[in-house]
């Protein structure tokens, strides 16, 4: 009976394929990581993991009452986005992103994290996907913006052409249905919204603004 409640409790938290974690340190130094644990294709699994941590930090900043900041960072991906999607030019462009105050590490400091935000990314049945998302508390209108930006940042470094265009594109989708459709600080929306900018799924004409 046991052994059925666990193996029942493993298939609903569903496949457990990556850790997706930012380390900051002294003298404002960040570093990103993506673990995967269960991935065949961890390139173009990083794109819905990415979409749903950024839709998890708008979600964050939301709930802290930092609705501008997150609106300020939506404007700075939209700006990236465009960079990285110029006609007529391939492969997809690669950015050095400026992060402020923040310096972007490619290799982990010896000393201990002082700050930490980590996303648990896991497959569930139905091409779904579920984000358990913890982090530090305090100065989250910079540490959470930056927490994603470094992220992007490394995948502007990791991913080949085809897997950063897609992601670029689901980007862009998300931010076309926090417009037209639910705005990002809904709860629900941190499961529609990256749904939507995974998908193919149309907006109907009165839905355009």
């Amino acid at each position: 009976m046991i052994k059925k409640l666990l193996d029942r409790f493993r298939r609903d938290r569903g496949l457990h394929k990556a850790t997706a974690r930012i380390d900051f340190y002294a003298n404002d130094l960040v570093y990103p990581s993506i673990l995967w644990h269960r991935s065949q294709d961890p390139q173009n699994d990083a794109i819905p993991l990415v979409v749903h941590l950024y839709a998890q930090v708008l979600y964050e900043l939301a709930e802290l009452n930092k609705v501008q900041v997150a609106r300020q960072l939506m404007e700075f991906v939209e700006q990236v986005r465009q960079r990285l999607t110029v006609p007529g030019e391939e492969p997809a462009r690669r950015l050095r992103l400026p992060l402020g105050q923040l310096q972007y590490c490619t290799e982990p400091p010896m000393a201990p994290a002082v700050r930490t935000y980590q996303a648990e990314f896991y497959q569930l049945q139905g091409d779904q996907c579920r984000l358990d998302f913890r982090g530090s508390l305090g100065k989250e209108e910079l540490y959470l913006p930056g927490a994603f930006l470094a992220l992007l940042q490394f995948c502007l470094d990791d991913l080949g052409d085809e897997p950063l265009r897609n992601l670029v594109q689901g980007l862009g989708r998300l931010h076309l249905y926090y417009r037209c459709r639910r705005d990002f600080w809904e709860g629900s929306s941190l499961n529609t919204g990256p749904a939507f900018a995974l998908g193919t799924e149309e907006l109907r004409p009165e839905e355009v603004k």
